[in-house]
């Protein structure tokens, strides 16, 4: 076993036990830290297997603006109207435990019974200047109006969480 594969499992182990921590965690504010160390430990992956573009665009848009925005979503939304933290769970729990671990037995199935093929050796890469290019300028205004809804979003979020208090 080389050390790339020794780190693979390492990062593979942290990554389990950082979303574990997601899941179980008691507090949004931890919650979110674990979510960080998960998306980290999968840019490390995207590393790993050599894809240094997805790797950063896994630091960068999940494990950055994914992060803040699901931080700033949970804020504004979990209080009660006393101000009090609403429950997050409630009678629908059980059923969720039993359709998760559904799918989970399924997935587990199905990966462990496919046929994974070996380095074929036929990919061809894909230069980043490539990437560069379609994103910027065959979709670059798309890019753009998306970015100005959701900073028009956050703002309309922030007035409205501003008025509520006052």
């Amino acid at each position: 076993m080389s050390a790339t594969e020794v780190l693979w499992w390492i990062f593979a182990g942290i990554i389990v036990i950082t979303s574990l921590g997601v899941v179980f965690s008691r507090s949004v504010i931890h919650s979110a830290i674990f979510l960080i160390a998960s998306l980290a430990g999968v840019g490390a992956m995207y590393v790993f297997l050599t894809v240094e573009f997805l790797a950063l665009v896994q630091f960068l848009v999940y494990g950055g603006a994914v992060t803040v925005l699901v931080l700033l979503a949970l804020m504004l939304t979990r209080m009660g109207a006393g101000g009090n933290v609403e429950r997050a769970n409630g009678p629908q729990a059980p059923i969720g435990l039993i359709v998760a671990g559904s799918l989970a037995a399924i997935l587990v199935a199905v990966s462990v019974s496919t046929a994974w093929p070996g380095d074929t050796g036929k990919t061809t890469p894909i230069l980043i200047g490539t990437i560069s290019d379609r994103l910027f300028v065959d979709f670059g205004a798309p890019f753009v109006i998306a970015s100005v809804l959701l900073l028009v979003a956050l703002i309309g979020a922030i007035i409205l969480a501003r008025q509520e208090d006052e």
